[in-house]
């Protein structure tokens, strides 16, 4: 019985710091993606026609990931990868 109770607290400790680790990359991923929506945003506002408008499209797309971050969703790593490439 002690095993199982110390295997218990080994598996909590353990589930804890991946959850901690977890908040770490989205801060970092959200502080990204946050630049790349700044660049996006000043290249919009220099840029006229329609590449002004496909820039607003992005800069709404890296928003909208931000927002998922911020309020806790999952997004997919591979999709914040695709989107901090296209801001560049």
């Amino acid at each position: 019985m002690r095993t199982f109770a110390t295997a218990m607290v080994m598996l909590a400790t353990l589930g804890l710091a991946v959850a901690a680790s977890a908040r770490e990359v989205q801060k970092s991923d959200v502080a990204s993606l946050e630049a790349a929506r700044d660049t996006v945003a000043w290249e919009a506002q220099n840029t006229k026609g329609t590449p002004r408008h496909e820039l607003k499209v992005e800069e709404q797309r890296l928003q909208n990931l931000i927002d998922t971050l911020k309020h806790g969703g999952t997004v997919d790593p591979a999709e914040v990868d695709r989107a901090l490439h296209r801001a560049r």
